[in-house]
């Protein structure tokens, strides 16, 4: 039997496996984790790593692919990665605040937040903390704030409701989300997590046109991350590397992830630049100019097995 052929044989085998268990979490020992910000995941598993770019347990399956690509905003080629996230439990996507809370003043370091939070793969969220005046802020099911009403321009907010799924409410003002959460509520969900960055990149599986003379930087090439949704409980993570005129802008980024990820649903910009941070296994898996800067929150995705 040649190489090739084994290969063959051991994706199938690998994904019938992934199927069964995250079909059947019951089956396979895995509990929910708690809702509570300070309470992380569960240790990874030492055979859960089958390569250096692809773990798996009985609760989270992680992959993750990189490619060059040469946007026309940028200055050279640049690197663009992704990790594909497939989790058994919502439970499984979570959010910490430095210091680990809202009222903490307290920036840190991102490898420090994600050192404590046992996560398999984890990213910078929004700057929820870099001023108090400013977005929709939920984490882990507690409320902290609603000025988007103080806002000069209105911005998309991303809402992770309690059964893992993604929605964008697009220029969200306060009444619109009032609205977004009454109707969440009728169909017998809330909001865990909420995010006030943008723009929303791509919205029912329709690439959104972006103001590129508008607020966020659009139109520079730079470094670029968002979370997206491809499925029930399955996500990806998008990074572009950038600096110095160099990365992408954010319409090459919406109309990008089709490419790659056909199926996705949703994607929703996060800070990037210097705040960009993308962690496998605990470590940062791109270059950012300078190490980055220290940050306010992240997004994990962490197992839940037993």
């Amino acid at each position: 039997m040649n190489k090739n052929t084994l290969r063959w044989i051991g994706a199938v085998v690998l994904a019938l496996m992934m199927s069964l268990l995250l079909s059947s979490p019951s089956q396979a020992d895995v509990v929910p984790l708690d809702l509570d910000m300070n309470v992380f995941g569960r240790p990874m598993k030492k055979d859960g790593w089958i390569s250096d770019t692809e773990y798996l347990d009985e609760s989270i399956h992680a992959v993750v692919y990189s490619k060059p690509r040469k946007p026309k905003s940028s200055s050279k080629k640049v690197t663009c990665r992704w990790v594909v996230i497939e989790i058994a439990t919502p439970s499984q996507l979570r959010t910490l605040f430095s210091g680990g809370s809202y009222e903490s003043r307290q920036l840190e370091r991102s490898n420090k937040l994600v050192a404590r939070t046992n996560a398999v793969v984890a990213m910078n969220a929004d700057f929820a903390k870099y001023t108090y005046d400013f977005g929709y802020i939920v984490r882990q099911g507690v409320f902290c704030r609603d000025a988007l009403d103080q806002q000069k321009v209105p911005r998309d907010v991303l809402a992770i409701d309690n059964e893992g799924d993604l929605h964008v409410v697009k220029d969200a003002s306060s009444a619109d989300m009032t609205a977004f959460l009454e109707s969440l509520e009728s169909q017998g969900r809330t909001a865990v997590n909420t995010f006030t960055f943008g723009p929303g990149l791509i919205i029912d599986g329709e690439v959104q046109q972006i103001d590129l003379n508008g607020e966020h930087e659009a139109k520079l090439a730079t470094q670029r991350i968002c979370l997206c949704q491809l499925g029930p409980l399955k996500y990806a993570i998008v990074e572009v590397d950038g600096g110095n005129g160099t990365g992408i802008n954010l319409q090459e980024l919406a109309n990008f992830i089709p490419e790659i990820l056909p199926e996705c649903q949703v994607a929703y910009n996060l800070d990037g630049g210097g705040s960009t941070h993308l962690y496998v296994n605990g470590k940062m898996i791109h270059r950012t100019p300078n190490g980055g800067r220290q940050i306010s929150d992240i997004i994990y995705f962490a197992s839940a097995a037993e």
